[in-house]
């Protein structure tokens, strides 16, 4: 049986489609504040917006006729007519926004309108709205937004944390800042936010990511067939590891676009290191009625008239920055050509293979037997004791006897039965990872305290989101604290650690912690050690001395699982004598 929904039901429904959770609450309301012309906007949440989200805006206000009708379906000042629809010029239009947040939630509106003595409220109780009535307040408008989806508990339950939802409502803080650069903001709370209206987008971007970013942003400024792209971007060298600080706006509205994400990509694709990503702070503004906008309840993706051509824009004005990049630094480059790019071997005492029987292998602790030519080289270092090779069933690295450095990043091992390859960073990672994961379990980590901490500037999303969690990241021996500002403060880390980029390493904990809030996962320690150990290990390229490649064999005799890095690389390839016997048609 066909029956029509009660009003009750239909405006459940359509609420559920604008409003997803606090952080589409806060988007609607600023984009209202600047639709009605505010200089200055105030915000404040509770339970990262759960139980509160407050705006308030020094704007043109509503009169109590506009209140009467503010939470009503498809009631707007924003349009007018269907023509009004070919060129959207205002953020909010669909005048569907304070209808579905009041049918939600429990929602009061105060405001005055310019040039009037009296303000005015209204409230919202779920479906129901109370008359309008006289209050006190100043000019603008003031919208409380209390208890989100207190009367539908199936959609109150997929909330997220306090601090998961206080993420995502940063974020949709941050998009809005940057759009409005002439707009004073105030996020309110224990760690509060101030931007001073009228700052370039530059001063901006150092204001909520710090001035390292800042000191990195490259110009944009491209105009072609009546499309105008302008903004920063940020130098490869601040590439992140996600798409997370990837924005793009529209005509002021933060949009989002996977072809125009590629176009930026493929700009920056050689000159990014495989594994990141580019920062950008990219404007686009062109003829209204060039792009449809009215494509979702959530205004947040575009249909453009012709998409190629904006892509072709895009990345077109993306390339010029970068290449403008490039030439900044081809002057001290002039002279260097002659330079050889190899790295003295250290003074052992041993004699070089010829580059024909293993390219360029650096010799240590020996070689394997007598070179023609050459004079006899010291017997080859031995790596592990004797007595342990028992063991070598279990553990690979347990019999190795003498060991050859290749190209600075593979130690070749000569094993009881045959050789072994081993990568060398693969082989650290395994060992460091072992020891923080022994450490934690015994609950007792060896700390490296800093006598000066290293101080870092993050975006103000990360620096919260590590202080809420800095007694758990202590526990993992990465010891933070607030610094002011941006800035936290790094005071000390596990001593196993082998010179730590430190920098690096937060980013990688950010990484993990933000992944735990999208999934809602418990955010597992032994991820941090997985990050630690692999920013911390030898690198390619990282000249071992022999005293160093003993050690590093040594410790990993003694490990749980030597045959993976904690990623799942392989460390060590065996090849049996066996094996060699049958390459070489000795046996068959």
């Amino acid at each position: 049986m066909i029956r029509l929904l009660s009003e009750e039901v239909v405006k459940q429904i359509a609420a559920g489609e604008v409003i997803e959770r606090p952080f589409s609450v806060l988007k609607e309301l600023l984009e209202n504040c600047i639709d009605a012309g505010a200089e200055r906007i105030e915000i404040d949440l509770e339970e990262g917006g759960r139980t509160l989200v407050r705006v308030s805006d020094d704007g043109k206000g509503m009169t109590s006729k506009d209140l009467d009708l503010v939470f009503s379906n498809h009631a707007t000042s924003k349009l007018a007519a269907v023509e009004d629809l070919q060129a959207i010029v205002s953020l909010g239009f669909r005048g569907e926004a304070l209808a579905s947040i009041g049918a939600v939630s429990r929602a009061r509106i105060l405001s005055r309108a310019q040039g009037t003595k009296d303000a005015h409220e209204i409230r919202s109780s779920g479906d129901l709205a109370r008359k309008v009535i006289p209050a006190p307040g100043p000019q603008g408008t003031l919208v409380e937004v209390k208890d989100l989806f207190y009367n539908l508990p199936a959609r109150r339950r997929f909330l997220k944390t306090p601090q998961a939802e206080r993420q995502r409502c940063l974020e949709v803080f941050t998009k809005q800042a940057l759009a409005h650069v002439e707009v004073a903001f105030h996020l309110h709370g224990k760690r509060e936010i101030r931007l001073q209206g009228g700052e370039s987008l530059k001063q901006r971007v150092g204001r909520l990511f710090g001035q390292d970013v800042e000191g990195l942003c490259l110009p944009v400024l491209y105009e072609r067939a009546g499309l105008r792209i302008s903004g920063l971007l940020v130098d490869p060298d601040g590439a992140r590891r996600d798409r997370s600080q990837e924005h793009l706006f529209l005509n002021g509205r933060p949009i989002k676009n996977r072809s125009l994400s590629h176009a930026i990509f493929d700009a920056y694709r050689s000159y990014l290191m495989s594994g990141r990503y580019p920062v950008t702070f990219l404007f686009m503004q062109m003829d209204p009625a060039r792009v449809d906008v009215n494509v979702h309840p959530t205004k947040a993706e575009v249909r453009f008239h012709d998409e190629s051509l904006v892509y072709s824009a895009l990345r077109q004005a993306v390339l010029l920055s970068l290449t403008g990049r490039k030439s900044r630094f081809a002057g001290h480059l002039e002279g260097r050509e002659a330079v050889s790019e190899a790295v003295p071997l250290p003074a052992t005492g041993f004699p070089e293979l010829p580059k024909g029987l293993f390219g360029d292998a650096q010799e240590i602790g020996g070689s394997f037997g007598r070179l023609p030519g050459r004079s006899p080289a010291p017997p080859m270092r031995r790596a592990l004791p004797r007595e342990d090779r028992a063991s070598s069933a279990k553990n690979p690295f347990v019999g190795a006897s003498r060991f050859l450095v290749l190209k600075d990043l593979y130690i070749l091992l000569e094993t009881n039965d045959g050789f072994a390859v081993v990568d060398q960073h693969a082989l650290h990672e395994r060992v460091i990872y072992e020891k923080l994961v022994k450490d934690h379990r015994e609950g007792k980590h060896e700390l490296q305290k800093l006598l000066i901490p290293v101080i870092l500037e993050l975006p103000a999303p990360d620096k919260e989101l590590l202080l809420d969690k800095r007694e758990e990241l202590a526990t993992a021996g990465l010891v933070i604290s607030d610094f002011g500002g941006l800035s936290i403060q790094i005071e000390a880390y596990p001593a196993v650690l082998r010179r730590p980029k430190l920098s690096s390493l937060v980013s990688a904990v950010l990484r993990d912690l933000r992944e735990g809030l999208k999934t809602a996962k418990v955010c597992d320690v032994h991820e941090r050690f997985h990050s630690a150990a692999c920013r911390s290990a030898v690198m390619a390229g990282d000249r071992l001395s022999e005293e160093e490649i003993a050690e590093l064999l040594q410790q990993a005799a003694k490990l749980e699982h030597p045959d993976n890095c904690p990623h799942g690389r392989p460390t060590v390839l065996n090849y049996t004598t066996a094996q060699l016997e049958r390459f070489f048609k000795r046996k068959v």
